[in-house]
C-alpha cells in the first residue's frame, strides 16, 4: 500500500525535513515502510514500543529507538564499520485511521545533545 511519509529531524537549532512516497504494510501492530531517498534504500518499522530504521547504500546504518533504552547504532561504508550507543529519552507512536505518527528524542546518554525525530505516515 502507498503511504506519504514525512520525517522531521531537529538538533542543535538545525532542522531537516524529508518528504517521500513509501510502500507500506501494517501487520500485527507494526507499520513497515520502504522508500528511497538521496540514493539510498530505507526500511522503517514503527510499533507502539519501538522504531527501527535501516539504511542501505554507500553508507549503511541501523538504529533502534525504544523509550528508556540504550541501543547500539551500527554504521558502515562497505569497507569500514563501527557502532556507538544511543539513549532514547522519549518515544511514542500512535496509529489512527490509516495514519501513524511517531516521535522520539535521543542522545548519547551522557548529557550530549538531544536529537528529535517526528515521523508521520499517511495512506495515500
Amino acid at each position: 500500500m502507498k503511504y506519504s511519509l514525512e520525517i522531521i529531524q531537529s538538533a542543535d537549532g538545525d532542522k531537516s525535513v524529508v518528504a517521500v512516497d513509501a510502500e507500506g504494510v501494517f501487520e500485527d501492530g507494526v507499520l513497515s515502510l520502504e522508500y528511497s531517498f538521496d540514493g539510498a534504500h530505507y526500511a522503517l518499522k514503527i510499533s507502539e514500543r519501538a522504531m527501527e530504521q535501516t539504511r542501505t547504500g554507500n553508507i549503511n546504518l541501523q538504529m533502534v529507538f525504544a523509550a528508556g533504552e540504550r541501543t547500539v547504532c551500527r554504521i558502515s561504508d562497505g569497507q569500514n564499520g563501527g557502532s556507538f550507543f544511543i539513549f532514547t529519552e522519549q518515544y511514542s507512536a500512535r496509529f489512527e485511521s490509516g495514519s501513524c505518527t511517531a516521535d522520539c528524542a535521543f542522545s548519547d546518554g551522557a548529557g550530549g545533545e538531544v536529537t528529535r525525530i517526528s515521523v508521520t505516515a499517511r495512506r495515500a
